[in-house]
This record gives C-alpha cells, sequence and structure tokens, in this order.
C-alpha cells in the first residue's frame, strides 16, 4: 500500500475491509493462522510522532489475538518511508559504509545501523521464502573468519536457491559452535515447516561442518565441493594450464559411472610425469577423493561446487572490508548481518540493456511471485508478521 491508496482507503473501515479480504484470498501466507475465520477492525493507535499523518489500525481475530495493520510505504518503529529510504538501503546492501550513506541522505551513522538491526529481527527464512513447499532441497554452506572487536569471528553462512538463508555468528569454528549457528537456519526453516530437511548440502572438507549439518539433519548428505579441490592445486600451479583443463573434464561427466573412469584416466595420465611435490600432494588427494564427488550424481539438482556460497560470501567479504570487520555485541552484529542478508535477497538485479528479466530479485525468482513491483515494499509485505506464519 502507497501513501496515496493509504489516504483513500485506511479510515475507510469498509473499502479498507473489503480491502483485507482480496488480500488475504490472494496472499493468505502474509496473514496470522485463524484470520479466515474471521476477524473486525477494533481501532486506530495514536497518530504518529516521527511520521504527521500516519495511524496504524489494529485488527482482533475470532480467538481474541490482537495484531497491528501497517501499511507496506511505513517502515517499522515508524523510522521513516519506502520512497526516503530505498535508495540509501540499496547503496548499504552494496557494502556502502553508513558514513557515506549520512553525508548523502543525512539521518547519522547509527540511524542507518538500526535500519539494519531492525531488519535482521525478521526471520531470515520466513521472510525470503513464504511457501513452505519453496524451501531449497538442496544447500550449500560455509564459514567466514573476520575481525570481530578485535578477536576472531566466524560467520555460519547457508545459502540455497540463490539467496542467504542462514547468517548466524560463531565464536569459533568448532563443532559445537557451528552446531549452534547452523542451528538458527534449521530452527527458521522448521517454523516454515516442521518436516523440514534438506536432501543435500555442499560445503568444504571441514570435519566441524560436515558434523554440524550432519548433527542437525539426520539423514542429510554432505556433499564435497570440487572447485574447493581443483582451487587447492592451481594454488599451487597457475600456469599448468594443460592440467586444469584436464580436471575440468573429468568434472563435466554426465554420469557417476563416466567420471570415475575419467578421473583413472587423468590420474593415469598424470602419475608418471615429474611434478613439484606441492602439486602432486593436491593431485593425489583430488583423486583420494573420486567417491566422495561422484556421490553427487545420486542427486539430480544438488550442488557439485560451493559456488553458489562462495558468490554470496564474496559480498560478505566486501561488507565486512567496509566496515573494517564486526563492532559491538553478538546479537546487534547478527542482526546487521541479518539485516543486510534481507536486502541482498530482495535488491533488484542489474538491469539489462535491451532486456527484461523475469525476477526482480533473488527472493521473487525463489518464490516465483512477488507481492509489490517496488523492490522495498516487496520486502516490507514479506516481512509480515516477522516472517512467522504462527505468529502469536
Amino acid at each position: 500500500m502507497d501513501r496515496a491508496t493509504y489516504d483513500r482507503l485506511w479510515h475507510d473501515p469498509a473499502a479498507l475491509r473489503q480491502r483485507l479480504h482480496e488480500l488475504l484470498r490472494d496472499a493468505s501466507e502474509l496473514f496470522p493462522s485463524g484470520m479466515a475465520q474471521g476477524f473486525q477492525l477494533t481501532g486506530r493507535l495514536p497518530p504518529s510522532k516521527k511520521l504527521p499523518g500516519v495511524r496504524l489500525r489494529q485488527l482482533r481475530l475470532a480467538d481474541g489475538r490482537v495484531f497491528s495493520l501497517r501499511p507496506s510505504f511505513v517502515l517499522s518503529y515508524m523510522a521513516g518511508t519506502v520512497d526516503e529510504v530505498a535508495y540509501p538501503l540499496l547503496l548499504l546492501s552494496f557494502g556502502v559504509p553508513p558514513w557515506v550513506v549520512t553525508q548523502g541522505f543525512g539521518h547519522n551513522d547509527m540511524y542507518w545501523q538500526r535500519l539494519l538491526e531492525r531488519l535482521g529481527r525478521n526471520s531470515l527464512v520466513g521472510t525470503t521464502v513464504r511457501d513452505p513447499w519453496r524451501l531449497p532441497p538442496h544447500l550449500a554452506a560455509d564459514e567466514h573468519h573476520t575481525d570481530w572487536g578485535g578477536a576472531k569471528g566466524y560467520v555460519a553462512l547457508t545459502a540455497g536457491g540463490g539467496c542467504v538463508l542462514g547468517v548466524a555468528l560463531a565464536a569459533s569454528a568448532d563443532e559445537a559452535q557451528l552446531t549452534a549457528a547452523y542451528g538458527v537456519f534449521r530452527d527458521e526453516a522448521r517454523v516454515l515447516d516442521p518436516a523440514y530437511a534438506p536432501q543435500t548440502v555442499n560445503t568444504d572438507g571441514w570435519k566441524a561442518t560436515h558434523n554440524a549439518w550432519q548433527a542437525l539433519f539426520t539423514g542429510v548428505v554432505v556433499l564435497l565441493c570440487f572447485l574447493h579441490g581443483f582451487l587447492k592445486l592451481r594454488d599451487r600451479g597457475r600456469k599448468l594450464y594443460e592440467l586444469h583443463r584436464r580436471v575440468w573434464d573429468v568434472y563435466r561427466a554426465a554420469t557417476a559411472a563416466t567420471f570415475r573412469r575419467r578421473m583413472a584416466a587423468f590420474r593415469a595420465w598424470w602419475q608418471p610425469q615429474a611434478w613439484p611435490p606441492p602439486v602432486r600432494e593436491a593431485l593425489t588427494k583430488l583423486v583420494e577423493h573420486t567417491a566422495d564427488y561422484a556421490r553427487s550424481y545420486r542427486h539430480p539438482g544438488c550442488h557439485r561446487t560451493s559456488n553458489l556460497v562462495d558468490r554470496l560470501m564474496n559480498r560478505l567479504y566486501r561488507l565486512l572490508y567496509a566496515g573494517r570487520g564486526l563492532h559491538g555485541h553478538q546479537e546487534a552484529s547478527e542482526r546487521r548481518l541479518r539485516g543486510w542478508a534481507l536486502l541482498l535477497n530482495f535488491r533488484p538485479f542489474a538491469p539489462r540493456s535491451g532486456q527484461r528479466r523475469e525476477h526482480q530479485s533473488p527472493a521473487h525468482r525463489l518464490n516465483g511471485k512477488k507481492y509489490h513491483d517496488h523492490w522495498l515494499h516487496n520486502l516490507q509485505v514479506s516481512a509480515s508478521l516477522g516472517g512467522f506464519r504462527h505468529a502469536t
């Protein structure tokens, strides 16, 4: 709802009720459970001191629960309007430091930091994925180490369907800490679908990461990233272009049997040759993991490499570099990261010259629908109930 629609409908109970029934019919997932059984508009809250002329409304469900109605052009906590902050938030999603945004759009640095933190209060999974059956069956996960208040911290990132679905901060990269960090994603996904269990997750070779995912989801298949195996080889022989080409020829095998045959032929080719010891060590490890890499062929649609999470991690790296790491206690730092992740999921794709994009954003592509043509309106609407469908 934009400001013009608000001015026309908001103070007319009959027109507003009709609009709510239309939304309930077309997007029931945005409303609390039990809404279809009946509701009453019970009044208006006091006028906002921050936004003159704006008043929220309340409705009461048949079971007695009370909820507030907020038009999507108004930010939570009445902190501003979509028109005022859409471009600044777009800049923040690209890692532009808050002080630069302050120079261009006013307020102060903490105002923009708080906007991110308030976005981060929403469920990252529930806001991004509104329909349970859209939860990705195949995931990718990795950790990024960063400076956290003068010490080392680890950002555990879960990706699926082209979106960031989990981001949490851990003080160390041991199994217990990573289980807790990745467990935030599991808990939010299980709110959306109590039976949710991903089929596969692609990770690097860190054992603690493998154990954390197997502890969180019984039966999940942890796939070893082929790209990480190649990168270890490439870093030891950057100009061995023929070797690189042959490695990727093995990767492109269409079936597991073909993959094994190509890997055996590749091994027969490189073993008799003279290689520097670091290169030979990397080649040996690559071949030793043949069975681990071939496991992915049993799961069509899975991620054989960590490209999905690596692309998102690259954006995270630039964000953390611009801010010189993380500052503040864990809850505030995590909320800022979660707010940034939601912006990343909903911000519009770059325009293509002479071409019309099929989807507005990664979240639109994952959900197969959008609620508004403006990306920040779409995020605001998707964050209904904080992303928790059965909120009370």
